[in-house]
């Protein structure tokens, strides 16, 4: 997808697309550091006006606490430069106003004060959490070519690290910070220490304006502490040395977390069996824990299925099942709000932005998934429910249509298929520059559907010779509302095109709706 226009954006932060174009420029954010970025200026500027066009008052401690948090050397100008013109205007008078009307401070200064953990270029868990003084002021650094790197704050809980980077430069000022993980000796590591081995752990790390988050999720048990190593060649564009290790302690946070153990709590509907494991509370995020699988007497029929396909079509069995099994589902509050919202599929509605991280885990057999979301802790959520919305299962098909590539563009073809009209707008071989490179063979095809009850899954190509071609697809919703949108497939390996060619769809997810929602306390 290419980069959405400002004004896309700017109604993104504003909540005024349609659920499909949201959801598609969700998607987008997700890859695009520099878009994510200018959506967050947008939002940073909506908090920053809700703040200041008002009159508060400073806290007593005000002074003092300036004074403390205020760094030893020169001071740092990290005033942003607003890359959207048409709201500069706006934005700079919004300012004037209130440095004359009031002394508030701006998210720049803020910063400073108070460090990343305040603002918005984190999730709430991380802004409660610093409210509730779990954050501590390290001040890591390693200086080269002028530029240092520099681990400012560290939030720390049983759930998750949290990091802030910063890099400064030879004025002092807070330059954006650019780590590229593609760069051959740049090098981060993470590990776990829990007793008795050590191991290493994933991270992640998310681009922001001033800073970086740089975040370490806990799984492993017994943890006592966690180091993280930065070794890096090339910093922001420069070339240099940046050796950097924060070795952090976990053992004394323990008693901050509390679970919750919900393994009697079992349900099975439309063949899918549903098994709530955990749910973990700790001051930054929330964690549910829970498996899906077919029922035991789908289970067989399934396994069948799907290793006929792999016979016929040479595609692995799991990649075809794709977890086979997940569910919809969402979280309330002791008042009946809806604290979260979870859905696998982005096109059923727009990830909820109080989900931090998703994972799922195969268990052996097919279908089989272990299930993790961790999410925003409510600030009230001593009492919480789950609530199941539906189940989704991947089933395999037969499907096929046939179509001639060389008419398609001024004749497409239209097919029917489990409640959505499909029309293969176009089906043409694209040369590449390199002569000694394979051309790249692109399908397009318009999906008009009324519901989100099915999706498609894995197709491959045939060609009259008989040979099969693996397709790799990628979906737009474009301009287009309710659940209407484009697919794109791309293959190689084609040298001509022949007047008679076959799409396969050999799997297809059904979601089915909970007839009575199924309610389970997520508290003792």
């Amino acid at each position: 997808m290419n980069c959405p226009k400002a004004d896309k954006l700017s109604q993104y932060a504003d909540n005024l697309l349609t659920q499909q174009e949201h959801s598609q420029i969700h998607i987008h954010l997700n890859t695009c550091v520099t878009c994510s970025s200018i959506v967050q200026l947008f939002k940073e500027e909506q908090e920053f006006l809700k703040i200041n066009l008002q009159s508060p008052t400073l806290p007593d401690h005000f002074a003092s606490l300036v004074l403390e948090q205020l760094e030893p050397y020169e001071q740092k100008d990290v005033r942003r430069k607003r890359m959207i013109w048409k709201r500069i205007v706006l934005l700079a008078a919004s300012i004037m106003l209130a440095v004359v009307l009031t002394a508030t401070l701006s998210p720049t200064f803020a910063q400073i004060i108070s460090g990343m953990f305040s603002t918005k270029q984190v999730d709430e868990g991380l802004n409660m959490a610093s409210v509730d003084g779990l954050g501590e002021r390290v001040d890591l650094e390693v200086s080269d070519q002028q530029l240092t790197l520099k681990v400012e704050d560290v939030i720390v809980d049983s759930s998750r690290i949290a990091l802030s980077l910063q890099v400064i430069d030879e004025k002092g000022i807070v330059v954006r910070p650019n780590i590229d993980h593609s760069i051959k000796g740049n090098q981060i590591s993470v590990s776990g220490f829990n007793g008795e081995y050590n191991y290493t752990m994933g991270y992640r790390l998310d681009g922001g304006l001033d800073y970086n988050s740089f975040q370490v999720f806990i799984d492993e048990p017994g943890l006592e502490k966690v180091t993280i190593n930065f070794h890096l060649v090339e910093l922001n564009g420069k070339q240099g040395n940046w050796d950097l290790e924060i070795p952090v302690e976990i053992t004394g946070n323990k008693d901050i977390k509390k679970s919750v153990n919900l393994n009697k709590e079992k349900q099975t509907i439309n063949g899918v069996t549903i098994n709530l494991k955990e749910i973990k509370f700790a001051p930054t995020s929330n964690s549910l824990l829970y498996e899906t699988s077919y029922e035991a007497s789908e289970q067989l029929v399934i396994e069948n299925d799907f290793k006929a396909l792999n016979e016929q079509y040479g595609l692995d069995t799991r990649e075809l099942a794709s977890y086979g099994t997940s569910i919809k589902y969402h979280i309330e509050n002791k008042e009946n709000n809806v604290i979260m919202k979870f859905s696998p599929y982005i096109q059923d509605e727009p990830m909820d932005d109080k989900i931090i991280i998703s994972s799922a885990n195969e268990k052996g057999k097919i279908g089989h998934a272990a299930w993790k979301e961790v999410f925003v802790p409510d600030k009230n959520d001593s009492n919480l429910t789950f609530v199941l919305d539906g189940v989704y299962k991947v089933i395999p098909t037969n499907f096929s249509v046939k179509f001639n590539p060389k008419e398609v563009k001024e004749n497409p073809v239209t097919f029917k298929y489990m409640g959505k009209e499909v029309t293969i707008k176009k089906a043409e071989l694209q040369s590449s520059a390199n002569t000694s490179d394979p051309g790249i063979f692109e399908i397009e095809m318009a999906v008009n559907q009324e519901s989100n009850e099915m999706e498609f899954g894995k197709w491959v190509l045939k060609e009259n010779t008989g040979r099969y071609f693996r397709l790799d697809s990628e979906t737009t919703t474009g301009e287009m509302e309710d659940y209407n949108h484009t697919l794109y497939f791309k293959t190689t390996g084609l040298d001509d095109i022949p007047e008679e060619m076959s799409l396969h769809l050999l799997t297809a997810t059904s979601y089915y709706e909970a007839d009575n929602k199924w309610r389970v306390p997520l508290y003792e």
